[in-house]
């Protein structure tokens, strides 16, 4: 998408020497120049979009680990019913005959609250694969940009932290005073595009 768009800028750059070369008209100037703005523009919603998406994947990321947290501390639970249960299996065999009623009771829970350890087990690790997919994109994403973004400033404010080869360089930029052409070259200008 980065080639396309640079490919576009080159041509629209092209066509404005054209024009000052044989003394073109004012209004096809305005007209490239305009076509330019609004690919610088639709840059920067590009980079909107993606940091939104971004954002979402941690707080997606996040339920998901909260929803592990409390998957692992019901399979505690569980385990811990399963070792009470087994202890008083074990009490009641060495009780007399009467209490065979009992014992098989008891039997039936335990196998119950075994198979229902194993779907809690079968459970998280479908949530593994959720996790590692989202940390996979979060990765990614920040192999490309090398910026940590500071999602909790207030806006008009952008915020982070570029990793560039040599130094960690702060990002705080104040939207209100700046282009989104402005903030979209400044943004890009960081990224190391030799890829």
């Amino acid at each position: 998408m980065m080639n396309e768009q640079m490919q576009e800028m080159e041509e629209v750059s092209k066509e404005l020497l054209k024009l000052l070369a044989a003394g073109g008209a004012g209004n096809l100037l305005k007209r490239s120049l305009d076509k330019q703005e609004k690919m610088f523009d639709k840059l920067l919603d590009t980079q909107l979009t993606a940091a939104q998406l971004v954002k979402d994947l941690l707080a997606t990321e996040e339920k998901v680990a909260q929803t592990l947290l409390a998957g692992e501390e019901e399979m505690q639970s569980s385990l811990q019913k399963v070792q009470v249960m087994e202890a008083a299996l074990r009490r009641a065999s060495e009780d007399n005959a009467s209490l065979r009623a009992d014992s098989s009771a008891l039997r039936r829970e335990l196998e119950e609250l075994r198979a229902e350890l194993g779907r809690l087990q079968d459970d998280m690790e479908d949530d593994t694969g959720m996790v590692n997919s989202a940390t996979y994109i979060a990765q990614l994403y920040y192999q490309i940009s090398r910026i940590d973004w500071d999602y909790e400033c207030e806006q008009p404010h952008i915020k982070g932290i570029h990793h560039g080869p040599a130094i960690a360089q702060p990002i705080s930029i104040d939207s209100s005073q700046h282009s989104k052409c402005f903030v979209s070259d400044y943004l890009w200008s960081l990224v190391d595009t030799a890829w």
